[in-house]
């Protein structure tokens, strides 16, 4: 799935505004000098934390997300982005922060794929880093295979609106692969002028196994939070986890 980094930058949600503030409050937490965002996309996190920090490094497979991000970045020189797989890349450091934001981990859909990006976030590691693994909760999911279900209605910078509504059309229990279609309305002088429809697979994975997954790979569970909160709820729709190295 090719995101737009239009479309992407649409969307309005509150919960948004709380992930850029609670990688704020974390970067300022940890006194991070040094981070690495998988997933940077548009720079949505990534740029408002470059002030942050002292330098700081991005990854994304989409050279149209990745130029989005450099204008998002424009005025800004302690920061440098690869076109790079989660699961092969080497930047021959470590970085004192690396996260993993809003789901972009479950868009690995086999198991090796996932231990391979794991190792190599661990590889980015010092005996000092976190990791921050930001997925969906796998323990509650609910799915409507029948209805579409409206995310959004968002303003497009050079005007009119898009409206996002996404649908549930198949879940393989056996792999945590959920298969889902994600329709955007684009409307222009109050009609629809465009639809575009993209198909996306993300493999949601119990919270029990990927605890193991994690555990596995060399990682520590230091801390676990949801819904860009600093506590944990059951209940939520995100986990976020706090990883440190195994053993220090």
């Amino acid at each position: 799935m090719e995101y737009d980094p239009i479309l992407y930058d649409s969307d309005p949600r509150p919960f948004l505004k709380d992930e850029i503030e609670f990688y704020v409050k974390l970067v300022n937490k940890l006194k991070a000098k040094t981070i690495l965002e998988l997933g940077v996309g548009t720079g949505r996190i990534f740029s408002k934390l470059l002030p942050l920090v002292k330098f700081a490094e991005g990854l994304d497979i989409s050279e149209s997300m990745l130029t989005a991000c450099r204008n998002k970045c424009s005025g800004s020189m302690n920061y440098k982005l690869h076109k790079a797989s989660f699961t092969d890349f080497n930047l021959q450091t470590t970085f004192d922060l690396i996260y993993l934001p809003f789901n972009t981990f479950q868009h690995l859909l086999t198991q090796e794929e996932q231990i391979e990006c794991l190792i190599n976030i661990k590889n980015h590691m010092h005996v000092g880093s976190r990791f921050i693994l930001d997925v969906m909760n796998g323990d509650n999911l609910i799915f409507d295979f029948e209805n579409w279900k409206q995310d959004y209605v968002g303003t497009l910078a050079e005007g009119g609106s898009v409206e996002r509504e996404q649908k549930t059309i198949k879940v393989d229990s056996k792999n945590f692969i959920i298969h889902k279609i994600f329709r955007y309305k684009e409307i222009v002088a109050g009609k629809i002028d465009k639809i575009l429809e993209f198909n996306a697979q993300m493999k949601v994975t119990p919270n029990k196994k990927m605890g193991e997954i994690l555990q596995m790979t060399g990682f520590k569970i230091e801390d676990v939070w949801s819904d860009y909160a600093f506590s944990y709820t059951c209940d939520a729709k995100k986990i976020i986890y706090c990883l440190k190295l195994n053993g220090v």
